[in-house]
C-alpha cells in the first residue's frame, strides 16, 4: 500500500496522428456496439491498448464506453428486460469484488490476466454456438446466472472485457435483439458508472498508478466524436439486421474478441 499522491502512471505518445486515428476508430467501434451489435465494442479495447497499458487502459476506455451507454439507454430502455438484470446483479457484485482484490495484490492488469478472460470467452461462446447447432430453447436449460454474473463482474472491472460474457448470456436466453440491446445497455450504463469510484480509490491508495490522468482524459475529449458518429449509423443499421444473423454476428464478434485478448 502507498500513500495518496504517488501514482505516476502516464499516457505515452496519445497525442501523436496515429494514435488519436486509432482512438476515434476504437470510440466508433464502441458506439456502434452500444446500438447495433453487442459485443463489437470488445474489439476497440485491445485497438486502445496500442495506444494506452496497465490501468490507463480499462480507465482511459470507460469514458468512451459511457458515452456510447448514454445514447444506448436513450433509446432502447423501454426493452429492458429487469427480471434479468435482478438475479445477475448480485453475482456481479461479487464479480466486482474479485476485481478489487486483483488490482490491490498485483497492482495491475497483466498478460496473464487476458490470457484467462480470452479463453473464459472462447469457452463461453462455443458452448453457445454448440447449443444453437442442437436447436434446443432457452426453456430446455438455463444458463448459469451465477457463473456469466461473476465472470461478466470480474472482466469488465478489471479491463472492461464483459462484453462477450454477459451478451453471451443474454444470446443463450434467445432475446428479440431489441431486448437483448436494452437489457445489456441498461446493464452496461449502471456498472461503468459503479467502477468510477473504485477506480479512484485504487488509483490513489494501490501500488500500480492511477485509471484516470489529465492526460487520457483529454485523449478521451478528442476521439470521444467517434462515438456519435457510431451510435448513429448503429442505430440505422439495427433495423436492417435479421434477428438470427444478429446473435450469430454478436457471437462471432464476441470470439473474435477473444482471439484478440489471446494474441
Amino acid at each position: 500500500m502507498r500513500p495518496p499522491g504517488r501514482a505516476t502512471t502516464s499516457v505515452p505518445s496519445v497525442f501523436t496522428v496515429s494514435a488519436i486515428v486509432i482512438g476515434l476508430v476504437a470510440a466508433f467501434i464502441v458506439g456502434f456496439s452500444k446500438t447495433a451489435l453487442p459485443g463489437a465494442a470488445l474489439i476497440a479495447i485491445p485497438m486502445l491498448a496500442t495506444v494506452v497499458e496497465g490501468r490507463l487502459l480499462p480507465g482511459a476506455s470507460l469514458p468512451i464506453l459511457m458515452a456510447g451507454d448514454l445514447f444506448a439507454v436513450s433509446w432502447y430502455h423501454t426493452h429492458t428486460r429487469w427480471d434479468l438484470l435482478k438475479p445477475l446483479s448480485v453475482w456481479v457484485a461479487a464479480g466486482f469484488a474479485m476485481g478489487i482484490t486483483f488490482f490491490i495484490v498485483v497492482g495491475s492488469a497483466n498478460r496473464s490476466l487476458e490470457i484467462a478472460i480470452g479463453l473464459i470467452v472462447l469457452l463461453m461462446v462455443g458452448l453457445q454456438i454448440a447449443k444453437m447447432m442442437r436447436a434446443t430453447t432457452a426453456e430446455d436449460s438455463h444458463p448459469p446466472v451465477s457463473g456469466y454474473g461473476v465472470a461478466g463482474g470480474f472482466t469488465t472491472f478489471v479491463s472492461n472485457s464483459a462484453g462477450p460474457v454477459i451478451n453471451t448470456y443474454l444470446a443463450s436466453l434467445r432475446l428479440p435483439k431489441e431486448e437483448m440491446v436494452g437489457t445489456s445497455a441498461i446493464f452496461y450504463f449502471v456498472v461503468n458508472i459503479s467502477k468510477i469510484p473504485f477506480y479512484l480509490a485504487l488509483g490513489e491508495w494501490t501500488d500500480g498508478g492511477r485509471f484516470f490522468t489529465w492526460d487520457s482524459l483529454k485523449y478521451d475529449a478528442l476521439i470521444v466524436p467517434g462515438v456519435f458518429v457510431g451510435v448513429a449509423v448503429g442505430r440505422r443499421v439495427f433495423t436492417l439486421i435479421p434477428q438470427k444473423t444478429f446473435l450469430l454476428v454478436v457471437l462471432v464478434l464476441s470470439g473474435i474478441g477473444a482471439l484478440k485478448l489471446l494474441i
